[in-house]
């Protein structure tokens, strides 16, 4: 099943259980069956199936707060947490924990554009924005990162 790793890590980043990412996962690759006869052959695979994905998650997002007086506004931002896969990636529990600190909007877009390496192009197919305001949240997502990550660095060092 091409992708199933990367769909994996993402659906787990999200949900943070991994009960629930597996189910994403093969929810994902249940309606891509589903619905191979709209798959354009030579295009990109693993967009394709990211972009179901999403749709899943949003899916799953709704019936979830449907049912909870909780608004979507108010659900938590924090929804990326440390994987296997990504942590090989990712050279510190430092780094994740900043990662984690970001908008979840803003965590999305990094972990798609530089830990997935998806084209700008390819994230806005899958998150279904326009290109401009995917380049402008990595921009913002990278400076908000770094300016994190510095003042990490001198609390540890000053410590």
């Amino acid at each position: 099943m091409p992708q199933m790793s990367s769909l994996y890590r993402v659906s787990f980043n999200l949900s943070r259980d991994r009960d629930l990412a597996e189910d994403l996962v093969q929810e994902t690759y249940k309606e891509a069956w589903q619905s191979f006869h709209r798959y354009t052959p030579g295009t990109d695979c693993k967009a394709w199936l990211f972009r179901i994905f999403f749709r899943v998650w949003q899916k799953h997002l709704r019936q979830v707060y449907r049912f909870s007086s909780v608004d979507m506004e108010d659900v938590s931002e924090d929804l990326l947490v440390q994987m296997p896969d990504a942590e090989q990636k990712m050279e510190s529990e430092a780094v994740m924990t900043i990662l984690r600190s970001l908008p979840t909007h803003y965590q999305t877009v990094l972990v798609l554009a530089d830990v997935e390496e998806f084209r700008y192009r390819e994230i806005a197919q899958m998150l279904e924005l326009p290109m401009g305001t995917v380049m402008s949240r990595l921009n913002r997502a990278r400076s908000l990162f770094r300016t994190k990550f510095v003042q990490e660095t001198r609390n540890t060092q000053s410590a």
